[in-house]
């Protein structure tokens, strides 16, 4: 998957001389938390809601509203903006942006085209739903959750098994364990008997850490 698949085309912008206000009204107004800035069709910076929420008085501030509103009114985004600000390419593969989020910490990246246009924006959400529609997590069927020693061939031997015992695989996914002689493996599939799949991978001397259909978790909400 590539970045253009995975980005919002098209985002909201802000100019570099918008004021505070202005850019928690427009924020708010399309539900976003990062707004990239703008100098005319240049890239300058972007502003998170982080951003905003550090500018912001503090509750415990002895200003009056008034007072409050004309200073904020004087905050532009070229002020409180993150610049200069990482970028990628349309055809980026999205698990190097997700790789220099995480090690930098932050939640954005603005998509600029061969003439460093403004074209995309892609966002932390962005790549948990990419993550999500990769592992066809709206799907229903069977979730497999396997061990098995890094060897060539494995997969298909797994595909063999599954489709066998009458299923199709939908998804996988591997994950390299510390010792990098093994692999988590998560397989996605539709249409075969559980037990006959696990009884199958057993029998191939496949460790089988858990199986269970879509939506079967702990995931609940508490009310109180």
């Amino acid at each position: 998957m590539i970045v253009k698949e995975a980005m919002t085309p098209n985002p909201v912008t802000v100019e570099i001389t918008s004021t505070l206000p202005q850019i928690v009204e427009i924020m708010r107004e399309h539900s976003i938390r990062r707004v990239p800035v703008m100098h005319g069709d240049r890239l300058m910076g972007i502003v998170s809601d982080h951003d905003v929420m550090t500018t912001m008085p503090s509750p415990a501030t002895t200003l009056s509203r008034w007072e409050m509103n004309t200073l904020l009114e004087k905050v532009t985004a070229k002020e409180i903006m993150t610049s200069p600000v990482y970028v990628a390419a349309p055809n980026c593969p999205i698990e190097e942006v997700a790789r220099l989020m995480l090690q930098r910490k932050f939640g954005a990246m603005p998509v600029l085209d061969d003439d460093d246009k403004l074209i995309g924006i892609v966002t932390e959400s962005d790549i948990f739903r990419m993550f999500v529609d990769m592992l066809s997590g709206e799907e229903p069927g069977l979730r497999f959750e396997l061990r098995v020693e890094r060897h060539r061939g494995v997969l298909s031997n797994l595909a063999r098994i599954v489709n066998d015992n009458g299923g199709g695989i939908i998804a996988i996914a591997t994950l390299n364990e510390p010792d990098n002689r093994y692999k988590r493996v998560l397989v996605k599939e539709e249409g075969a008997d559980a037990e006959r799949v696990r009884v199958a991978l057993e029998a191939a001397d496949v460790e089988v850490i858990d199986i269970r259909e879509r939506g079967v978790c702990g995931i609940r909400l508490i009310k109180n």
